[in-house]
């Protein structure tokens, strides 16, 4: 900031200098009498300049799992909708168990040939392998979360080894895959807001950057990057969000629209009427507008015809 006020001490001894000058060409009339120059005009203002990095990503959650059919059958009864809270252990489906019901009965039905003194035991053990196997049919939760997505129906078929229901953690992320060269301006807790269909969801921060690999789609080397929003966002898992990530910001700054100022660090300055080209070094800029070292309230020329040095101008109405 010393740097922007010594800059702005230099423009208000610019800015005197050519005040004078004007008042010596006045006092001999020799102001250029050409025509007025239409222009648009723009003031300096205070407000904010950011550069952004803007990716796509999807929406996760933590620890996510799928609650799987032990075998092939026939579901008997579901317990939970998509968007349900579980507790660890709560039930998820149950499978029809007939068929594992009528094996035990056939296994059981042989123990009459035995000894006297093994049936009991066997009986016991049998009856135990019994109810294992018919409480395996009924599928749990794992751990404490959130019913994703349920892919069973009551009477419905399902193939053993099939994800029948899918959960989750309750925390969400953000995933994005990023170009190495974009990887490498982020570091862990960068500032970013979350979009979607240009309506603003939520804030998020930066919170890993995976290594970097080589992806098998694109050949391009990506870092998967993790973010954590600080709201809820209420979109399906998998869902596609616009991401920008925050790179460098300045708030309360004196700025101008990029058109105002020319690629060599000058502005057309508006002093009664005429125009003058000054410097004004920029010291941001993004996409729309530029932190530049003016006093807020000067007016500059920010389009419209060609402008020499001290010619008059006109300005467009809207």
């Amino acid at each position: 900031m010393k740097k922007v006020k010594a800059s702005l001490a230099m423009l208000g001894i610019t800015v005197t200098a050519v005040a004078a000058l004007l008042g010596v060409h006045a006092a001999k009339g020799s102001l250029p009498t050409e025509r007025a120059a239409r222009v648009e005009t723009c003031q300096v203002v205070i407000g904010d300049v950011e550069q952004v990095l803007a990716v796509n990503g999807v929406l996760r959650y933590e620890m996510e799992y799928g609650a799987i059919s032990p075998v092939t059958g026939v579901v008997a009864q579901v317990y939970v909708r998509q968007g349900d809270r579980v507790t660890a252990g709560q039930p998820l489906f149950r499978l029809n168990g007939e068929a594992q019901a009528m094996a035990v009965s056939a296994a059981l039905a042989g123990q009459e040939s035995l000894p006297e003194v093994i049936p009991a035991e066997l009986a016991s053990s049998q009856l135990q392998e019994a109810a294992a196997m018919l409480e395996c049919l009924t599928v749990r939760a794992a751990a404490d979360g959130l019913v994703q997505q349920v892919n069973v129906s009551q009477n419905g078929g399902v193939l053993a080894g099939g994800v029948a229901v899918a959960l989750s953690g309750e925390e969400q992320r953000i995933q994005c895959s990023v170009v190495l060269r974009d990887a490498e301006k982020l570091t862990p807790g960068l500032q970013a807001r979350i979009y979607k269909e240009d309506e603003l969801l939520t804030m998020a921060r930066v919170e890993e950057i995976a290594p970097a690999q080589v992806s098998s789609t694109t050949g391009q080397t990506v870092c998967q990057v993790m973010l954590a929003p600080e709201q809820s966002i209420d979109l399906p898992l998998g869902a596609t969000v616009e991401v920008e990530v925050i790179l460098h910001g300045q708030s309360r700054v004196p700025v101008l629209p990029l058109q105002a100022v020319s690629e060599q660090d000058t502005v057309w300055w508006v002093c009664d009427g005429r125009g003058y080209e000054i410097p004004a070094e920029v010291v941001m800029a993004d996409e729309v507008n530029c932190w530049v070292n003016l006093p807020e309230g000067v007016t500059v020329v920010c389009g419209g015809d060609e402008v020499s040095q001290g010619q008059r101008l006109k300005e467009m109405k809207p």
